[in-house]
């Protein structure tokens, strides 16, 4: 069996598959992989900004877009790492793979990655860090000071990519020691502090699908909210990279983009390599989805929710009922309004977990990017086929590279915080839901019908994009008017 042969990418290679961990009873730290990494990259700057910033508007009857987000992604995150568990390769590779080819992928994915391209994360954990600074809440005057703090927080990310061995293991240790803090924080703060009243506030709204605000609210922002709930836009497409890179399904037999200090062992092939349908591979294909399954509904979702779910309690205890927000009060009105009624020691504890929660995942959101590319350059440019596998970290580490210039580049230019991540939510609904609909297509035309996600896996897939289609359409429709005299003036 070998794989369609797209412009550029050779056929799959044939190995066996290798056998899946032991259940979970028996070992069920094995489950920790690309789940709790992507609960720590995804309790970002959506978290902490939008779930309190809805819910001090609206209240929790919104939180809904939250559950109903994450119950879709989850169809997705498991759609992409069924393609890395059947051929170790990547579902950006897959995309490339289709017709009409990596030209006209290469072009639409571009545009769709502009969403995530743009370090809004940066910019906005330098507002607590300079609320640190100023002993306050940043104005206009003090934009100088938040820029040169965004561009050192995003020169920073750049420093767990280069060391160690697999990326993905620098970055499994950036995220989970994250988690624990903020979790921790967070927990705490809402247990001693936040009243049960905004406990069952917040937590029915999570169920309370369909409820909208009774007054006036503004559709791009809770497209934005819907957006970076769980993960969103092409990020979600990382859980395949991931799931490689933690040695599941064919990963292993594929390798890893290794890190430019520390890596020099660690090889990354220039195709993907499947496996024979006899009856021991199946067994084995089955114990892997069971394992990602667990990983997705066990770990990710439920951790995605909490992650919503505690800043929006935090917030909506000790701020509520505001209508005008900027960039830079909604990164640190929680730590303000806290401080407020229980110290002035909360006010630094606070800023240190916005800081904690956005500018770790700003590391995640360049990983990602560059990421993405890697794979496709790696796999699909004839010129590199010849390259030893342990060299691909030089195209990770060029694209970082001009990343980062763009990156100093677009926070000098960044508008309003704030406006920023709005027009980058709706974006990345925009790029999950096209690339929702080609992960569909990618996995029921080149995997083999045997190993092919069922009716409900596929409707779910299908549903995912519609969501995302859906609310950025109203979230346009209501602006339009304002685009147009933008663009019209």
């Amino acid at each position: 069996m070998t794989g369609p042969k797209a412009v550029g990418f050779t056929p799959w290679q044939m190995d066996d598959l290798p056998p899946p961990p032991p259940s979970f009873v028996q070992r069920w730290t094995l489950l920790i992989g690309p789940g709790l990494l992507m609960v720590g990259a995804n309790i970002g700057g959506g978290e902490w900004l939008f779930g309190p910033l809805v819910t001090a508007q609206y209240g929790g009857r919104v939180m809904w877009l939250a559950t109903t987000s994450i119950f879709f992604q989850v169809f997705y995150n498991l759609a992409v790492m069924r393609y890395a568990l059947f051929c170790g390769e990547t579902i950006f590779v897959g995309f490339f793979r289709t017709w009409p080819g990596p030209r006209f992928w290469t072009f639409l994915y571009l545009i769709f990655d502009v969403g995530g391209m743009w370090p809004y994360l940066s910019s906005n954990a330098a507002v607590p860090l300079a609320s640190v600074i100023l002993g306050r809440l940043p104005a206009a005057a003090d934009d100088s000071l938040v820029k040169t703090l965004s561009y050192v927080i995003f020169l920073t990310a750049f420093v767990p990519l280069i060391f160690g061995g697999k990326i993905y293991n620098a970055l499994e240790k950036v995220m989970v020691t994250k988690l624990a803090l903020i979790l921790s924080f967070l927990g705490f703060v809402v247990l001693v502090f936040v009243k049960p009243s905004t406990w069952w506030e917040i937590g029915s709204g999570l169920l309370q699908f369909g409820s909208l605000p009774q007054t006036e609210f503004n559709w791009a922002t809770l497209a934005a909210f819907a957006a970076v709930a769980g993960a969103g836009g092409l990020t979600n497409s990382a859980f395949s990279n991931y799931a490689r890179d933690k040695g599941w399904g064919m990963g292993p037999k594929v390798g890893a983009i290794p890190s430019a200090i520390g890596g020099r062992t660690i090889r990354l092939s220039h195709t993907g390599k499947t496996f024979e349908l006899h009856e021991d591979n199946l067994r084995r294909w089955r114990g892997w989805l069971r394992h990602i399954r667990r990983e997705q509904l066990i770990l990710w979702a439920p951790g995605c929710i909490l992650g919503m779910a505690l800043p929006a309690m935090f917030s909506y205890e000790f701020v509520r009922g505001i209508k005008n927000v900027d960039g830079n009060a909604v990164a640190a009105m929680s730590a303000k309004a806290i401080s407020e009624h229980h110290g002035a020691v909360f006010w630094y504890l606070t800023l240190l977990c916005g800081f904690l929660i956005m500018a770790p995942t700003q590391v995640s959101q360049l990983d990602n990017l560059c990421r993405r590319w890697t794979d496709v350059i790696w796999m699909g440019v004839s010129r590199l086929q010849k390259v030893e596998g342990n060299k691909v970290k030089y195209v990770y580490y060029t694209i970082l590279a001009v990343y980062g210039v763009w990156g100093l580049i677009a926070l000098r230019v960044t508008p309003d915080p704030l406006v920023l991540a709005v027009a980058s939510g709706v974006m990345m609904n925009i790029a999950l839901a096209i690339s929702g609909l080609h992960t569909l297509y990618v996995v029921l035309a080149l995997l083999p019908r045997p190993l092919r996600p069922n009716w409900f896996s596929c409707a779910g897939l299908a549903g995912c994009s519609l969501f995302y289609f859906a609310i950025s359409a109203i979230a346009f429709s209501q602006q339009w008017p304002k685009v147009r005299a933008w663009l019209l003036p």
